[in-house]
């Protein structure tokens, strides 16, 4: 067997026999001798060769040979992310002792406890972290500042003087009792998986690689010593350990080839519709990938599955992802280890049955340090009649993993012994459930556990987080009855909890530990006040009640712990009464920390308080700003208008959305020579179309085969330059495309502006891009009525028509929602691009309630969640003429897909609104729901109906809490504003429909029960 190292030639290409070498300490000399100018390590700062690696370890090991250290003691190195850690790691591997990686972010109490049981005496650190060993009886090597010239003369290392049985490091691992457990890697296993890793993926010198991993974590010597034993550069990732697009970014910016390890759940994050660079080769480990994270990376790169416990030197088992895609494949072994599946009697099962996975070889550990107990509990003498094929004292390490041998030779992974639970008689395993969930195509990531709760019976709860163009459509009853489709019903969770991302620990898996089930209790009233030297304490007492957690970190993310949009108004309803009324509950978002609130309310307490008028001048300015198109253009040649009646390519955004969704239904049979190119947020096209079929099968639309031919797939991101589509591509769109129609934007009426101009004012400047570069096209874009605003309070106007200029509404506009402004400076940017030449066609939509036949709508929508709440409620608010313009979606994309073909349509604005006779107000609407359907509903005043459940979080409408109670104009609330709002005329969407059988739906007794059927109400 060959290890490829040595000797040097031109282009550092490197190779040389196994043999050669004793250790890793002399495989790491040689690569500095043959290769002293290679760069070896890359951060952020600055950057070190092989040389000057080798001389500085040097340096620093003779420094600490100058220490009286007990023969054998380990070192603790606790650092930051930086080439001086590696540096520590090395000197401490040249001196013959065991380094301990410590993660610095870790609490005070478990570093302590770890110094303590492993006997450490000596820690290198830095200045960050010295205030961590304050009270610990231990010595300190400070390196921010440099180290003193060792006394005497610069000593030699002589690898060959390290015993292979002396400890290399020690490896802290979560211990089921709660106290962590160190894992003792001596040099012969750590050499053994060295030498036979390296082997297997045939790491080149040539090589740029990632290190990712936290240095706490065992496969952290994947990422930094593979590499470095091989010649190749090694860059480090920052210690943010920022994921998802910024990382793939890293990797491209910086060149890398491999990436040594990475979570699957951090590989997840990133996006597969963008180059990926010179990356040609990806390893996993730590957890079993979703099979959809295997199909999304498999054809891109090669991508390795790594199984191995910590206690067996890191890898054991490995695979690579070629055809069979079947994430719980592990492999075959690496060469030296063995592994046994064995039964409860240590006897080997059968091929295709199921044991406890043991591994036996030169990689099992010695131990763990100080723990006599725990190691004979897993690290065992093999059987006798094991023993008689590797000798007498062969050990196995019991590894609490279930698997089975397939017939091709690979292993398959089945789960964990303690993850195999058994309720109400059935025997359950959750990483089936796992399984079944992930294969949803709206589930970015999914956890199960048992809950225990103090009274009754355990349940299986399951955790999810879903992609973001998915929160708004899908809700925990859709998902809970496709679930009935694929598992047996004592396998069904009993509660299904939406976390907007799941949490992960330092090493990228998900964080069970941090997984709660929110306790079912009154909410604590609000304080009146808390003063600004209070308020971190209190804070953190909020979040820990509502989160259901006994500690937090006034660094931790709400969403991270489990917050969700929908918790929001349940947060803001619990701060002191002095700070709800300086930051509202959109913007929350913007300070998700504990210490970033705090930060804000200390600084907003200690100012004036703005008034309405003032905080309304402010955001008019950024309106307006907002508003200017983003870019110069000329119109220099109109497209044919014939075009638009018998286009051959149409590129639709959206179409994962309601509206969308049902105006693709429309355009395919309305433009039969056309490919339509939808814009989906996806991993790959194949995921990107199920979404499509999802949507369509949620909003009861029928999916035809044929559908599949007259579409293409573009992965993209409206919230990204060019659409965040790939570079070819876009060129291509750009010189092919005749016909956009936009209808994609974020309708959160929960989200502050700040956060929802991305995806919808940046979404509109990149469409605006896509129009008019290379060649003109036509412009199709769905605005709102919303624009309009609650303006009749400041114009004293009774009608609004299609050509009156929204301008005059701003003052109104500048006191709505997030979602409003938005929609606002979305259709002033089509007006400045419309009277720039660009041929576009702008609907302003009524509130789109459901679909006329079906009563399909989503679920989590505003008016939705109103009238449930009122059903609920037995009572419906008075507020007097408060009218959403209330639609239905087949007469919107029906309207847009007939009218958008018309030439003449071209710089016009059509209002999609019910006819006045036919206008709801919300008062209509609940008493035809009373007539129509025989549920009792009585009208309340505003204040008495509000007071009904303004304190109860289960109502529906609770998330937006703060339309109903923030006061924005006059001591009225935003939904008290809307009160005797605007008629609208719609001149011109009337005209273009005459001779069509195109009309606003009447919300008659069959819509309304229909709608009611949909939402479950009746």
């Amino acid at each position: 067997m060959k290890h490829p190292i040595i000797p040097e030639n031109a282009d550092h290409e490197l190779s040389i026999q196994q043999s050669q070498f004793k250790n890793v300490i002399s495989i790491f000399k040689e690569v500095s001798r043959s290769l002293p100018e290679k760069t070896a390590i890359i951060s952020e700062s600055k950057s070190l060769s092989y040389e000057e690696l080798d001389i500085q370890s040097d340096q620093l090991a003779a420094y600490l040979l100058g220490i009286p250290l007990k023969k054998g003691a380990s070192v603790a190195v606790c650092m930051s992310q930086s080439v001086e850690r590696i540096v520590a790691f090395l000197a401490v591997l040249k001196i013959g002792s065991a380094y301990i990686p410590i993660d610095g972010q870790l609490p005070e109490n478990r570093i302590k406890m770890i110094i303590e049981d492993s006997q450490t005496e000596l820690v290198i650190t830095e200045d960050l972290y010295l205030d961590k060993f304050e009270h610990m009886q231990v010595q300190l090597v400070n390196m921010s500042h440099g180290i003193s010239e060792p006394a005497g003369n610069q000593i030699s290392i002589i690898p060959d003087d390290i015993d292979m049985m002396q400890t290399a490091y020690i490896i802290y691992t979560s211990g089921s009792t709660g106290v962590p457990k160190g894992v003792e890697i001596h040099h012969e296993a750590f050499y053994a998986f060295v030498v036979s890793f390296t082997e297997l993926l045939g790491y080149s010198s040539r090589d740029r690689t990632l290190q990712f991993s936290s240095a706490g974590f065992d496969v952290s010597i994947i990422d930094i010593w593979i590499p470095l034993f091989t010649g190749a550069t090694v860059v480090l990732y920052p210690d943010n350990k920022i994921i998802g697009k910024p990382l793939l970014d890293f990797i491209v910016d910086h060149k890398i080839e491999v990436v040594p390890f990475i979570p699957p759940a951090v590989l997840s994050t990133l996006p597969t519709n963008l180059p990926i660079g010179k990356l040609h080769t990806i390893s996993i480990a730590g957890e079993v990938p979703s099979e959809q994270t295997v199909k999304n990376w498999c054809n891109r790169v090669r991508l390795i599955n790594i199984y191995g416990p910590t206690e067996t030197t890191v890898g054991v088992i490995a695979h690579h992802f070629q055809d069979d895609t079947n994430p719980h494949i592990i492999g075959k072994p690496l060469e030296g280890t063995h592994i046994h599946i064995l039964n409860q009697d240590l006897e080997y099962v059968n091929e295709g049955i199921t044991g406890e996975i043991y591994i036996g070889g030169k990689q099992v550990a010695k131990g763990y340090i100080n723990k006599p107990a725990e190691t004979s509990e897993v690290f065992i003498e093999a059987p006798e009649w094991i023993q008689s094929d590797y000798g007498i004292s062969y050990r196995l390490y019991k590894s609490g993993d279930r698997g089975f041998l397939r017939k091709d030779g690979n292993i398959e992974f089945v789960g964990r012994l303690d993850e195999q639970v058994k309720l109400r008689g059935y025997r359950i395993e959750l990483k089936e459930i796992e399984h079944h969930i992930g294969q949803l195509a709206q589930v970015a990531n999914v956890a199960v556990k048992v809950h225990r709760p103090e009274q009754g019976q355990p349940v299986l709860v399951a955790f999810l987080e879903l992609y973001e163009t998915d929160k708004e459509h899908i809700t925990v009853e859709d998902i809970r009855a496709r679930l009935k489709q694929s598992l047996p019903i004592y396998m069904l969770p009993e509660k299904i909890i939406l976390y907007d991302k799941l949490p992960l620990t330092i090493t990228g898996k998900i964080d069970k530990s941090k997984l709660q089930v929110p306790l079912q209790q009154t909410a604590r009233k609000a304080k009146e006040k808390v003063d600004a030297s209070d308020l971190m304490q209190e804070i953190k007492e909020i979040w820990m009640d509502l989160l259901n957690l006994d500690e937090i970190n006034e660094n931790d993310n709400f969403f991270e712990l489990g917050g969700h949009s929908l918790m929001l108004g349940q947060l803001h309803a619990r701060l002191p009464l002095n700070i709800q009324k300086r930051i509202s509950l959109p913007e929350l978002y913007q300070f998700p920390t504990v210490s970033l609130f705090v930060k804000e309310a200390e600084t907003r307490l200690a100012q004036n308080q703005l008034s309405q008028q003032q905080k309304a001048r402010l955001v008019e300015e950024q309106l307006i700003k907002d508003a200017e198109l983003p870019f110069d253009f000329e119109i220099a040649v109109q497209p044919d208008p014939k075009i638009l009646s018998d286009p051959s390519t149409i590129f639709l955004t959206g179409v994962t959305g309601f509206v969308g969704s049902h105006l693709l239904e429309e355009l395919i049979p309305r433009n039969p020579n056309a490919v339509i190119y939808c814009l989906v947020r996806a991993e790959n096209e194949t995921l990107g179309l199920e979404r499509i079929k999802s949507t369509f099968l949620k909003f009861k639309l029928i999916w035809k085969t044929e559908y599949e031919d007259k579409i293409r797939i573009v992965l993209g991101d409206l919230t990204q330059p060019k659409l965040g589509i790939d570079e070819k591509l876009y060129e291509y769109l750009l010189k092919n495309i005749e016909v956009i129609y936009h209808m994609g934007s974020d309708v959160s009426y929960v989200k502050p502006y700040e956060h929802i101009k991305k995806p919808n004012v940046d979404g509109m400047a990149h469409i605006l891009h896509l129009a008019v570069h290379e060649k003109t096209k036509f412009l199709i874009i769905s605005s709102s009525i919303g624009v309009y605003s609650w303006g009749r309070s400041f114009t004293g106007k009774t009608w609004m028509t299609e050509d009156d200029p929204i301008e005059q509404n701003l003052p109104a506009v500048c006191r709505d929602m997030g979602y409003i402004r938005s929609k606002w400076v979305m259709d002033s940017m089509a007006s400045k691009a419309r009277a720039k030449g660009l041929p576009l066609i702008n609907f302003r939509l009524g509130f789109v309630v459901c679909h006329g036949e079906t009563g399909a709508t989503p679920l989590n929508q505003w008016w939705s969640s109103l009238m449930r709440s009122c059903i609920e409620l037995k009572a419906f608010p008075l507020v007097m003429g408060l009218k959403d313009e209330v639609i239905t979606v087949d007469y919107v994309s029906k309207s847009i897909a007939h009218i958008s073909q018309n030439p003449e349509a071209i710089g016009l604005n059509f209002n999609l609104n019910p006819l006045p006779e036919h206008d709801l107000s919300l008062t209509d609407f609940c008493v035809r729901i009373t007539d129509y359907c025989g549920l009792e509903m009585k009208s309340l005043d505003f204040e008495t109906w509000f007071e009904q459940w303004k304190r109860n979080h289960e109502t529906p409408v609770y998330a937006l809490l703060y339309l109903f109670s923030d006061d924005v104009h006059e001591g009225k609330s935003l939904v008290e504003a809307y009160e005797n709002t605007y008629y609208f005329k719609s001149s011109n969407t009337e005209r273009f429909l005459e001779g069509s059988d195109i009309r606003p739906a009447i919300f008659n007794k069959p819509v309304i029960e229909a709608y009611l059927r949909y939402m479950k109400m009746i």
